[in-house]
This record gives C-alpha cells, sequence and structure tokens, in this order.
C-alpha cells in the first residue's frame, strides 16, 4: 500500500505507518487486525464515532433515493439543516453550504468583504484558517505561506489575547476580523490563561468591530459541533458574531462546510455571488442531520463537557490544557512529543502531533470516562 501510494497520490501529507480498514465507536482497525482507541477522530471529524448506526442509516436511505442533485434545484434536507443550524447558532442565520472548513472561511471572507464594501481582513497570530489561497492569506503559518507568495493583500496578523492589539489595527477599512475560540492546529491554544478571562476577550472582539463597522467571524471549524460542551464555542462568551464557519464535525465525517451569515448580511448576497457544485448535496446534509440529532438526542455536548473534564484532570504527562473534548499536552519538546506518538501508537491509542510539541486529543463525543482512563494511561506509560 505504501509503494502505491508513493507513487500515485501527490505527497502532500506526511502518513503514520498505518492502514486503517474498519471503526466502530471510539475503535479502529488496522490491515493486519490490530485495535486501537482512536483518541483523534479524523482531526475532530467524527463527534458520533466510527461507524454509528443512525449515520449509516440515513447516508444509505439517502443514497438509496438520491446521492446528487445541482444546486439548481430545492433539496429539503438542505433547508432543513440549515433550520436547525440557525436554531441552534447564538443569532439567526442563513446558510451557504461547501465541502470543507478552508472554502467555509473562503466564502466568509468574500460575504464579508460584500457586506461592508470593505477590503482588509484582520486575523490572529498564531493562526490556522486553511490552505486556500484566501484562507492561506489569514493563516499565520510562515512556513505554509512563504512557497505561494505572493498572497491576497490587505491582511493583517494582530497578537492573539490582545485587544489592545486588535484597537491599534481595526479601522474604517477593516471588513471582518476572524478569530478562533481555541486555536486549534495551533497547539490548543487560548487566548488567555482562564476561560473567564478568554471569555472577556472574545467579548472584547464584539466590541471593538461593533465600534470600527468590521464584522465579527467566529472560525469554529473545530470547536463547533458540540466539542467544546456546546453546540458552538463563541457560546461561552454569551455572545453573537456576524458569521460563523464550521465544518470537520458537522456531517460526521462526510465533507461538508458551512458558512452561517446574520440576516443582514444575507441581505447583500445576491444570486451568483458564490457557488459550490456539490456543497450541500442531499446525501451530506442527510448526514448532518442525522449527525446534529443524534448529538442532541444523546446529549453528547453534555458528555463532551463531563469526560472532557476528567480527561484533562488526568492528562498529567505535561502541561493540559483544553475545553471539552478538545485537549491538549505540551510535553515540551517536538522530539518527545513524536516519540510518545510512536509509543502510544504500538500501545493501541492514536493521538497526534500539533504545534510541535503538542499531543492532541479530539475524540468522538461519545468517549466515556473509561476509554479516556485506558487512553491517559497508555499516554502516561508512553511519556516515561
Amino acid at each position: 500500500m505504501k509503494k502505491l501510494d508513493e507513487k500515485f497520490v501527490l505527497q502532500t501529507y506526511g502518513r503514520y505507518p498505518l492502514e486503517l480498514v474498519r471503526g466502530s465507536g471510539c475503535k479502529v482497525w488496522d490491515s493486519e487486525g490490530k485495535e486501537y482507541l482512536d483518541m483523534l477522530g479524523g482531526i475532530a471529524c467524527l463527534p458520533l464515532g466510527h461507524a454509528h448506526p443512525k449515520l449509516v442509516k440515513a447516508i444509505r436511505e439517502q443514497a438509496e433515493k438520491l446521492m446528487h442533485v445541482s444546486n439548481l434545484y430545492y433539496m429539503e434536507n438542505q433547508a432543513r439543516l440549515a433550520e436547525m443550524l440557525s436554531d441552534l447558532a447564538p443569532l439567526k442565520t442563513k446558510a451557504f453550504f461547501s465541502n470543507s472548513g478552508a472554502e467555509a472561511n473562503e466564502a466568509a471572507i468574500k460575504f464579508a468583504r460584500k457586506n461592508t464594501k470593505r477590503s482588509e481582513i484582520i486575523a490572529m497570530s498564531n493562526s490556522f484558517h486553511g490552505r486556500t489561497m484566501g484562507s492561506l492569506a489569514i493563516t499565520d503559518k510562515k512556513k505554509y505561506q512563504k512557497p505561494f507568495e505572493p498572497l491576497m493583500p490587505e491582511t493583517e496578523f494582530v497578537e492573539y489575547g490582545s485587544i489592545e492589539s486588535l484597537k491599534n489595527a481595526i479601522n474604517g477599512d477593516t471588513a471582518a476580523v476572524f478569530v478562533e475560540f481555541v486555536q486549534g492546529e495551533g497547539g490548543i491554544r487560548f487566548p488567555k490563561d482562564g476561560l473567564g478571562e478568554t471569555i472577556e476577550y472574545i467579548k472584547g472582539i464584539r466590541e471593538a468591530c461593533d465600534d470600527s463597522g468590521a464584522l465579527m467571524v467566529m472560525d469554529e471549524v473545530q470547536t463547533g459541533v458540540g466539542r467544546s460542551g456546546k453546540f458552538f464555542a463563541c457560546e461561552h462568551a454569551g455572545i453573537a458574531p456576524d458569521i460563523i464557519t464550521t465544518a470537520k464535525g458537522i456531517a460526521s465525517g462526510f465533507p461538508m462546510g458551512v458558512t452561517l451569515v446574520s440576516e443582514d448580511i444575507a441581505s447583500s448576497i445576491e444570486k451568483g455571488d458564490h457557488g459550490s457544485t456539490f456543497g450541500g448535496g442531499p446525501l451530506a446534509c442527510a448526514a448532518g442531520i442525522a449527525t446534529v440529532e443524534t448529538i442532541l438526542d444523546g446529549k453528547l455536548m453534555e458528555n463532551a463537557a463531563k469526560v472532557g473534564k476528567h480527561l484533562l484532570g488526568q492528562s498529567d504527562f505535561g502541561k493540559a490544557r483544553g475545553l471539552g473534548l478538545m485537549i491538549g499536552v505540551d510535553v515540551g519538546t517536538e522530539d518527545k512529543a513524536k516519540s510518545i506518538l510512536k509509543e502510544a501508537r504500538s500501545r493501541g491509542v492514536l493521538v497526534n502531533v500539533t504545534a510541535q510539541s503538542i499531543i492532541r486529543m479530539l475524540p468522538p463525543l461519545i468517549l466515556t470516562k473509561r476509554e479516556a482512563d485506558f487512553a491517559v494511561g497508555h499516554l502516561r506509560e508512553a511519556a516515561k
């Protein structure tokens, strides 16, 4: 498999020496039959775990009826899912459906510029919003940006966590401010030390945007869909952004991105301003509806908060931080992090490394305390 992949697949990914072939709940099995506890969940893409029966049933039944039609036609699933997300968001919204988080952020850039008739975008230091040309321009990762410069102009980065830095940069030309409640790719990093201080910072961004006329965009690609213990992490702060972007877990691994915009922004968008061939197709939306219904009916947000708090408290093999089932443990060095990753994998626990030294855990929201203890026990031994 490795030779075939290297011969025919463009080598843009650093792969682990593992071929996964089957999954159930929080467990997966490789091509040799070995079992693993999946504490990565497809990088936050599997809130219901693997092969959840309600999700499988919804996809199968929809596939038997209609897999794809053009957005030239009305689709009941698309309208139903848009309504569900509007009801769950902290403001009444309209939805644009795409296929990924990067696409959701691309749409947000366009919608913000169209609505405000301004062009400047402000993002945060250490941010990650995607690798397409627009989202890459507001991703503060030089190693990703440099090979593709020049990027979209009129972008500026301010210090994540500093309201003063934002106030010094925001002005009458600023169309939007992009922010993550927790920086996922940045290392499960909060803008402030405590949740209370983080909430005040997020509220400060809302105020700065209101004062300047800029739009506030919450990137909830990784934090959304119940992972933080609330459906959208911005709910912790009790504020309503102008735009919310989400993806990853919204359809339990089926490709989907969503850009939710306020009704005021929606009124400025006209037919033909944006589009996506596959965005919001009947199959993807069937998966999205089943995902949202199962999260709500199964009280999985409450489980994420409870089990996440337990997991965070047990993760004593480094400096742990997190919110809900979004946990990062800083073990000090890149070499140590990679060694722990490899040893944990040999013990049957899958995690990954981000921001050089952070062991990242983004397990399904169905994770039990017993499974959390199993994972941490082996990670603790791996760290030794």
